[in-house]
């Protein structure tokens, strides 16, 4: 199947990563947590769907040895498709369950979770990453969310959450009532981190950066254009997907799918970058933004505030949004004192080596990194 890479012995312990769409954030968490273990001569599998935004060549990002499953038309969420891809997604879980003694089944994503505790896994040690849990997802029609929160409710004890944020963390103990949970913060790579770079020159550009889907309310982008029409502002988003004409009727003109490179220069050719959401989990897309030593407007959510603290401007609606970016617009010092605190603050706290080290510790394999020495928030289960 796709990227496959097979291998004949039945091996007594293994690490699995399951995840519904290997794309954006959650493959910038899987492929570190996959090489680490692989690395260390321990047999890794990485079950996956696929994304418009997924990279058509997976393997040159892993390390040779994790094994690679591409689960035919896993990621597609509607109607019968949907289903049938999430069949064959726990069919292939289950061969591969079948082919080791133990381990560990890490899923990531609401979708992943759903199958991957639903799969009997006798002897293995599960740990679900929801990534934003989807009953948080209020464009889902409500018979819908209440369905998909009932289902988390039963399946809450057949995995220990290793929640990627303090405040998912909250919403496993408090609304779900996950009596095991641990938090992860997500992190980046600090060694490709992108050089600072002097802001472009000229009319100010304003940058958002994601999937256009209502999870990061490109309606309210919109609006923030519209607001500022006729201003000496051009706004532009960074990525695709199915809502991007809610962008196009306002004038933002939208790049399509680029290649990290080309989002961390297009990044770096903002003056503001906006990061609206409705739910988040940790977002991965706010924490490169915070990278680039741009100023940030983002939404006032818990999570959010988690991660900017005091180092961007957060709002509550458009109009806020509006008015943010205008005085940021005639202030370049405000602008250059929050990106550098921003950077800083992800430097400090948000690193690949912290994510990819508690997640050992809580696995139980803390002793295959030096930054497993300090899992505080990942205590082993």
């Amino acid at each position: 199947m796709g990227d496959e890479r097979r291998s004949t012995t039945k091996d007594d312990f293994a690490v699995i990563h399951l995840c519904e769409a290997l794309a954006s954030g959650i493959m910038k968490v899987v492929v570190p947590l996959a090489n680490a273990t692989a690395s260390a001569g321990i047999p890794t599998v990485v079950i996956h769907g696929r994304r418009p935004e997924t990279p058509q060549e997976l393997a040159p990002m892993f390390e040779s040895r994790v094994r690679l499953l591409d689960v035919p038309g896993w990621g597609q969420r509607s109607g019968y498709d949907g289903f049938a891809s999430a069949v064959r997604a726990a069919a292939t879980l289950r061969r591969e369950l079948a082919r080791h003694e133990r381990g560990v089944l890490h899923m990531h994503s609401t979708y992943a979770g759903l199958v991957g505790r639903l799969v009997p896994s006798a002897g293995w040690t599960r740990f679900y990453t929801p990534q934003g849990y989807a009953f948080l997802n209020d464009s889902h029609p409500r018979p819908v969310r209440l369905t998909v929160f009932a289902a988390e409710m039963l399946l809450a004890r057949r995995a220990h959450v290793l929640a990627c944020s303090l405040a998912e963390g909250a919403e496993a103990a408090e609304q779900l009532r996950s009596r095991a949970v641990s938090v992860v913060q997500n992190g980046l790579d600090m060694d490709a981190l992108p050089s600072l770079a002097p802001e472009p020159n000229g009319r100010l550009v304003v940058a958002s950066i994601g999937r256009v889907v209502y999870q990061r309310r490109p309606d309210l982008f919109a609006e923030v254009a519209a607001l500022l029409h006729g201003e000496d502002a051009r706004f532009v988003w960074l990525g695709d997907g199915p809502e991007r004409s809610t962008l196009a009727r306002a004038g933002v003109s939208v790049s399509g799918w680029l290649s990290q490179e080309e989002v961390v220069s297009a990044m770096l050719g903002a003056n503001v970058i906006v990061h609206f959401s409705a739910f988040e989990g940790l977002p991965l897309a706010l924490l490169e933004a915070m990278t680039t030593g741009r100023a940030i407007v983002a939404s006032d959510l818990p999570v959010i505030r988690e991660v900017v603290a005091d180092t961007a401007i957060l709002v509550r609606t458009p109009t806020e949004a509006a008015d943010a970016i205008r005085k940021l617009s005639g202030d370049e010092a405000r602008r250059r004192e929050l990106g550098v605190r921003a950077r800083d603050r992800v430097r400090r706290l948000y690193t690949k080596d912290a994510m990819v080290g508690r997640t050992l510790a809580a696995y139980g394999l803390g002793d295959l990194t030096d930054a497993a020495a300090a899992p505080e928030r990942a205590p082993r289960p």
